[in-house]
């Protein structure tokens, strides 16, 4: 990898030969330009750069070193790799660890001694942290549910003590976040980018980063803060009319207060709202009995939105600055189609079940809808913005769970659309015994009819030991499976199911007919029959 420095207009590349990573991370205004390698063995060195030469530092006593951030007075700041492999962070010659921390991660300090970070705690919990000149602590948490929290990065502090950060939820895009003195923290987007990263704050404000696009590119930034005559004026005035039942629309005006899926149904009086993920080419839906306030409503992003009756809507704001494309009409054409539906609902457990996956199919059209667990609940959606049909009275909706390994986790449950769940747009379900389940059962082995093997699935509400066993049609054992001791759960998928590959006890190859199998615990005893074809 080539790193590079682009200082008063003048662009220099610098090359560590054999390094398998390399890049740039801090740079100060005396020019000096830090960052680090990996080596041909994956073991991490720092950089320094001044005045054009390139020179390697390692901290005394590491076993590896990474350079994030450099003082104006030219005191070092980043991360360094024990023997162990626990990382500390490191300021000039001084190590120093948040306490409570396992992992610690120092990126920036300001002109006024103030360093910035990342912490790791014992629960495996991401935290941003700031630390005095005194040595003393401030913590600082992402927006969202730390329980969905995958990492979250400090990355730069001004003089001004104001902050920039990024992290990641759970089965979600890297989004920055500009935390300010007062301890708010607002979210900042490049317009039409799928992820922004900001990597620096200069002491007037600009933020220097780079942004991805859906075409999977990737850009560079400077954003300029506001002056006070560029304040938004948030007097304007629009009104949109919305039709009973189904309505496309565009939020036209940027409200003072964000918006989010909770407060934009409110507002209109929705019984659901669902928006297109451009990211992953999916809808997703929100009801007002989620647990949370849902997704953030933005200019240019066309909303569906299901009404009871029709009404007209006042929305007042200034005028969007991420727009990406002229807002959508409201659906003015009358239509009884159902061309967007949602599935939602709340799981039964006792576990934690957030990052589990619900599927709903409709066993009329085939149609697939998939949706993510957090806290309890979820959504799942579809839409045609053809206006066509995705669903009627009567449709039979099947719906499974699975977990984070993308094993089966529930019984198969199956719903009903009814008249109500047309009109509202959403069908409400309750998914008990899930990650348990709430009997024994012996299922149908698949594939059946088979040839020459084939799996037995299988339910266990309790840990047990398990045995199957495999008779001919006259009733004589002729294969005994032990399976041993088994906790409760879904044995359900190749992986997990009891697997018989059409051997009797003695090696030989069945031949054709109709057998049956049993499983046995020490409370169940169940039996199901087979057929082998050849």
């Amino acid at each position: 990898m080539i790193g590079f420095t682009l200082i008063d207009g003048v662009l220099s590349t610098y090359d560590i030969p054999d390094s398998l990573t390399f890049g740039f991370y801090g740079l100060n205004n005396a020019g000096q330009v830090v960052g680090f390698y990996q080596d041909a063995n994956e073991v991490s060195h720092g950089v320094i750069v001044q005045a054009g030469e390139l020179t390697q530092f390692d901290f005394p006593g590491a076993a590896e070193t990474e350079i994030f951030g450099v003082s104006e007075s030219g005191l070092l700041i980043g991360d360094i790799f024990d023997a162990d492999g626990a990382i500390h962070g490191f300021v000039g010659s001084e190590t120093f660890d948040v306490p409570g921390a396992v992992t610690t991660y120092a990126d920036d300090m300001n002109a006024a001694g103030i360093l910035v970070g990342s912490y790791v705690d014992a629960d495996g919990v991401y935290h941003g942290y700031i630390r005095h000149a005194d040595g003393s602590f401030t913590i600082f948490d992402y927006p969202g549910l730390l329980s969905n929290l995958e990492y979250l990065f400090v990355n730069a502090i001004n003089d001004a003590g104001v902050i920039v950060f990024r992290a990641k939820a759970l089965d979600s895009l890297e989004r920055t976040y500009i935390r300010l003195p007062n301890g708010t923290s607002k979210e900042l987007k490049f317009p039409g980018s799928v992820t922004t990263v900001a990597r620096d704050i200069t002491r007037d404000g600009q933020i220097v980063g780079y942004y991805d696009t859906l075409d999977e590119r990737r850009h560079g930034f400077i954003a300029t803060p506001l002056t006070s005559e560029a304040v938004e004026d948030f007097s304007s005035v629009y009104q949109v009319s919305l039709t009973k039942r189904l309505n496309m629309v565009s939020v036209p005006l940027k409200p003072k207060t964000p918006m989010t899926a909770r407060s934009f149904a409110e507002m209109v009086g929705a019984t659901t709202v669902i928006a297109l993920d451009e990211a992953r080419q999916k809808f997703v839906g929100w009801t007002p009995d989620a647990p949370g306030d849902g997704f953030w409503i933005e200019g240019g992003n066309g909303y569906i939105v299901n009404l009871l009756q029709s009404q007209q809507v006042t929305f007042t704001g200034t005028a969007w600055t991420n727009r990406l494309h002229s807002a959508a009409a409201p659906s003015v054409i009358p239509n009884e189609e159902t061309w967007a539906f949602v599935v939602s609902g709340r799981l039964e457990s006792d576990r934690n079940l957030n990052g589990y996956i619900v599927t709903a199919r409709n066993l009329r059209t085939n149609a697939i809808m998939k949706g993510n667990v957090r806290d309890g609940y979820f959504a799942v959606a579809t839409a045609d913005l053809t206006r066509r049909s995705v669903v009627q009275i009567g449709d039979s909706l099947e719906v499974t769970v699975t977990d984070r390994t993308g094993e089966i986790a529930s019984a198969q449950f199956s719903f009903t659309v009814t008249p109500d769940a047309l009109l509202n747009a959403v069908l409400p379900v309750m998914l008990d015994g899930v990650g348990t389940p709430k009997q024994t059962l012996l299922l149908q082995n698949y594939p059946n009819p088979f040839n020459p093997e084939t799996w037995i699935p299988y339910h266990l509400s309790e840990a047990a030991p398990v045995t199957l066993a495999i008779y001919d049609p006259t009733g004589q054992r002729i294969r005994t499976l032990l399976l041993g001791l088994q906790a409760a759960g879904f044995y359900q998928s190749r992986s997990r199911a009891a697997y018989w590959d059409g051997r009797n006890d003695l090696g030989e190859q069945v031949s054709s007919g109709v057998y049956f199998y049993q499983l046995s615990t020490p409370s169940e005893h169940q039996i199901k029959r087979m057929v082998i074809v050849k």
